[in-house]
């Protein structure tokens, strides 16, 4: 009997179809620790689920990513519900993952991911809303537990670095059901009494204990407050909502300590330096004035004062002199000049004015009469020629020469054609009017 030979993309392809029809993992959920996570720029997303004995090759493709409700990340333990089938080109066994979820707090931590994103969305984590840390902290309210670890933190911290801090303790539950309504009683009666800044701090813990941070009431709480807020809760690792509503976020207890008090030591050294500063300064002035004195000192009118006196009133006398100089040479340029100015006003004087206008007046009357004269003269020559050239154009004038004016109907008759046989026509002569009939017309070829 031969043997059947087959390729491997077809053996591959065979095995894939029996898995397909008989592997059915419909409802099962399958439990792992995602490794080699990648998230593709295409939106899926390619990782393997192991446990301490296996690892299992996935892929999740982007319509089924963007489902998820948190944040795959490396490491994480997550239960999937997927399919199993063959990858042919590598012949790997995959599982196609069509959902996720954390294990374990899970449920938690997906709550914990819808507050997140509400508040967000609402703007309650916006930088825009948080205050302006006060330029000067000397009286501090603490939110946390009477006993805990993160109080003694903060103390101990405050007595190291600025002892003189005043410190008010408003006792709160930091864990449990009842956490958030004590600690939001607790941050509005310490909002109230006026206080520099807050801190709201605990210890670490597991997620679950510091789950009551993430209270929406006291996220919006937070964030209605008056007071400048600094929130340190759990570990470096941990992130509450509280703290991302809070005005500053710190990593434990004893950094929000730290950032709402100053360093004593380094406040002396401050004022060490200042005060080298000011004796500096107040040194330098000292050395200013001390020469500044020795220029008085020196100054000869200070050495001798009669001296300068006698000098000053010699001085006096010679601009007194001066004066009496400058004053008798204002005093003539002023009579000449009143002298012109009265020479000025008498040619400008009415009688002067009058006389010099009437003088001026007569000429012109003069000048006018022989103006009118020729003028008068001029216009009679001109009438009497254009009279002699008008009468030389008058029709009175030809009609003295032998010539008449032919009239029909008050309209002058200059040609044959503008009168008829029988019609009346008047002829005016130099001495009268004929009434004539016309018996014939004929026309000249000329």
């Amino acid at each position: 009997m031969s043997a059947r030979v087959v390729s491997v993309s077809a053996l591959l392809s065979r095995l894939k179809n029996l898995i397909a029809q008989n592997v059915i993992l419909d409802g099962i959920f399958i439990e792992g620790e995602i490794s080699n996570l990648t998230k593709h720029r295409s939106g899926h997303y390619y990782f393997s689920i192991k446990d301490a004995r296996s690892e299992m090759s996935c892929v999740m493709f982007a319509s089924y990513v963007s489902r998820l409700r948190f944040d795959v990340q490396e490491g994480m333990k997550v239960l999937v519900s997927a399919s199993v089938n063959i990858y042919e080109q590598r012949g790997s066994l995959q599982l196609y993952v069509r959902s996720m979820r954390p294990a374990g707090i899970g449920e938690l931590y997906l709550e914990f991911e819808q507050r997140r994103k509400l508040l967000e969305e609402q703007g309650y984590f916006d930088d825009s809303r948080k205050k302006a840390q006060p330029a000067w902290i000397g009286n501090i309210g603490i939110i946390t537990a009477r006993e805990g670890a993160a109080l003694q933190d903060v103390l101990i911290t405050l007595q190291q670095r600025w002892p003189m801090m005043k410190v008010t303790l408003y006792p709160s539950l930091v864990q449990g059901q009842n956490a958030p309504a004590s600690l939001i009683r607790a941050l509005k009666q310490a909002d109230a009494k006026g206080h520099d800044a807050l801190l709201l701090v605990r210890g670490g813990g597991s997620f679950e204990d510091l789950f009551c941070f993430n209270d929406v009431g006291l996220v919006k709480t937070i964030a209605s407050l008056k007071t400048f807020i600094v929130a340190g809760i759990g570990h470096e690792v941990d992130t509450t909502l509280a703290e991302l509503a809070a005005d500053v976020r710190v990593a434990t207890p004893t950094y929000a300590a730290q950032h709402v008090s100053r360093d004593q030591y380094e406040v002396r050294q401050r004022i060490a330096g200042m005060q080298a500063l000011m004796t500096d300064t107040m040194q330098a002035m000292l050395r200013q004035d001390q020469r500044l004195l020795a220029t008085y000192k020196n100054n000869p009118y200070l050495r001798d004062p009669l001296t300068w006196i006698i000098e000053k009133q010699l001085r006096l006398d010679q601009l007194d002199a001066q004066m009496q100089h400058a004053m008798a040479r204002t005093m003539n340029e002023a009579k000449t000049r009143e002298q012109a100015l009265k020479n000025e006003l008498y040619s400008h004087s009415p009688a002067h004015t009058l006389e010099k206008h009437r003088l001026a007046l007569h000429g012109m009357q003069e000048r006018l009469r022989q103006s009118v004269r020729v003028y008068t003269d001029s216009k009679k020559e001109q009438l009497r020629r254009q009279a002699a050239l008008l009468n030389a154009c008058s029709p009175l004038q030809i009609l003295s020469r032998g010539y008449a004016i032919v009239l029909h109907d008050d309209h002058i008759v200059s040609s044959v054609e503008m009168a008829e046989v029988d019609e009346k026509v008047t002829i005016r002569m130099q001495d009268g009017l004929l009434q004539a009939t016309i018996t014939q017309k004929e026309k000249s070829n000329g």
